[in-house]
């Protein structure tokens, strides 16, 4: 594949390409040119995945957000730090690829998650797969429209921790 600056004349849209530039929407291109894209996002994950982190490594609750919603978490956060939870904050700059080496290394420690999402667990659910069962996970779904309410997030982690609490001291 030639890139942008080498001399060659080429189109661009948002379509499949040949080799000569032009879109080929067959399925030999299709699977190429895709395949192509992916293996290059997989084989450099790690200088792709972004996030940000705060107060996980002795967190018993993380809350692990991205976007707007993020803004929302940090002040829920905020109000539970206030209750004395151990709570930390895991926000996602990128989405893909998803940071699950980071989720299962936290997952090793961590003894809940918790995700609020403005729609009904896209995200939440690659976080489930990529913590194989070593934690709880709580989903806080919102459909839109606007943002969640920072109480709502600030309920579900005290639920989390409570019932972590709960499940200790019953050992």
């Amino acid at each position: 594949m030639v890139k942008a600056g080498d001399g060659y004349r080429f189109h661009i849209t948002g379509l499949t390409h040949d080799e000569r530039g032009y879109p080929a929407m067959n399925p030999e291109s299709q699977e190429r040119c895709v395949r192509r894209l992916v293996e290059k996002i997989r084989n450099n994950a790690k200088q792709i995945i972004t996030l940000e982190e705060s107060d996980v490594s002795d967190a018993d609750v993380v809350v692990v957000s991205y976007g707007i919603t993020s803004r929302v978490a940090v002040k829920a956060i905020q109000m539970q730090k206030a209750d004395g939870i151990k709570v930390g904050h895991l926000r996602l700059i990128t989405a893909w690829p998803f940071p699950e080496k980071r989720l299962r290394a936290l997952a090793s420690h961590v003894k809940a998650f918790v995700m609020p999402e403005l729609n009904f667990g896209q995200m939440f659910y690659e976080m489930q797969r990529a913590i194989e069962g070593r934690a709880i996970s709580y989903l806080i779904p919102h459909s839109g429209g606007n943002v969640h309410e920072p109480e709502a997030i600030h309920q579900k982690i005290h639920y989390a921790a409570k019932h972590l609490h709960a499940k200790e001291t019953s050992k």
